[in-house]
């Protein structure tokens, strides 16, 4: 129960002082952690050498400083939900939104593909905040607490989150590994097939059942289920990457990723998930402190 009430002292904090003061606090708590643990950090470590693979070593800590800082503004704005979430659209700056609002129109249902990236969190609840309706596949988190603590705050701002319990999976067998997947996917589809719009990661393969597909020059383990999701359907798919600028969000929707329903499904969904890998190249490559996955990504990488 430490993280849970861990996570509420932080709220309470976040509550009471100005976000320049939180944000500071949060770099202080980022340095701290990278002193005392910094094999915790390992996993990033290699995953941006893959990013910056002619990096020294004296670069690549200093990009591991500003990731770890970013990621704890991250949370901050996660704590945020409870008690300012009303305030994040004044910090929403979006381009191309038509590139996201033409596909909603069309009422098949709309998969935001993203990442870990950014200001995620302010991003989203922001948009939900305005007025709009965007769903969230989520891990759930340990203690079970503290994951209900982060979805009520959510849920205030109309966030809706559909969890799926990662954790469940890895370490029940296989049927109860099919019987939770099941379920989040059900929630997936009646979403979709409602003309709704969810959002889901594809920088990290939760389950371990990721195809091998080439980011960063080499195979990933990447989670194509999502795009075949959308493909199944006939849902859109729209790119959305959210850029951290300094205390505002620069969120950007990038054009639908056009598809063939009469190409071979599992030829056409890698030849998508190649496409929206390598927008997120070009982000992570742009902003690699905003890049914020602490598990080993190649390491995970099964032989192709």
């Amino acid at each position: 129960m430490l993280p849970y009430w861990g996570y509420r002292c932080g709220e309470t904090v976040v509550r009471a002082l100005p976000r320049r003061t939180c944000y500071w606090l949060g770099d202080r708590a980022a340095d701290a952690m990278l002193l005392a643990v910094p094999h915790k950090f390992d996993a990033l470590r290699d995953n941006l050498r893959h990013v910056l693979p002619r990096a020294d070593e004296r670069l690549i800590r200093r990009v591991v400083r500003r990731n770890l800082r970013n990621l704890t503004h991250s949370w901050i704005d996660v704590m945020e939900m409870s008690s300012r979430g009303s305030e994040f659209p004044s910090r929403l700056d979006i381009e191309d939104l038509y590139n996201f609002t033409d596909a909603v129109a069309r009422g098949r249902g709309v998969v935001v593909t993203s990442l870990h990236y950014g200001s995620w969190e302010a991003g989203l609840a922001s948009w939900n905040v305005m007025g709009g309706r965007m769903a969230l596949l989520a891990e759930v988190l340990r203690p079970v607490e503290l994951f209900e603590r982060v979805v009520g705050s959510r849920g205030k701002l109309g966030v809706q989150v559909i969890p799926i319990d990662v954790a469940a999976m890895r370490s029940g067998d296989v049927q109860v590994a099919r019987r939770v997947g099941a379920a989040a996917m059900r929630e997936v589809f009646r979403t979709l097939r409602s003309g709704g719009s969810i959002a889901i990661a594809l920088d990290r393969d939760l389950i371990g059942n990721g195809e091998p597909i080439p980011f960063f020059g080499q195979p990933a383990p990447i989670p194509i289920g999502p795009v075949d999701i959308a493909v199944r359907t006939g849902a859109a798919i729209v790119p959305v990457i959210l850029f951290r600028n300094d205390r505002r969000v620069r969120a950007v929707a990038y054009p639908e990723i056009e598809y063939s329903t009469d190409a071979p499904r599992e030829a056409e969904v890698r030849r998508i998930t190649r496409r929206i890998l390598a927008l997120f190249e070009a982000a992570i490559r742009e902003h690699p402190d905003q890049w914020h996955v602490l598990e080993p990504i190649w390491g995970a990488a099964r032989s192709a």
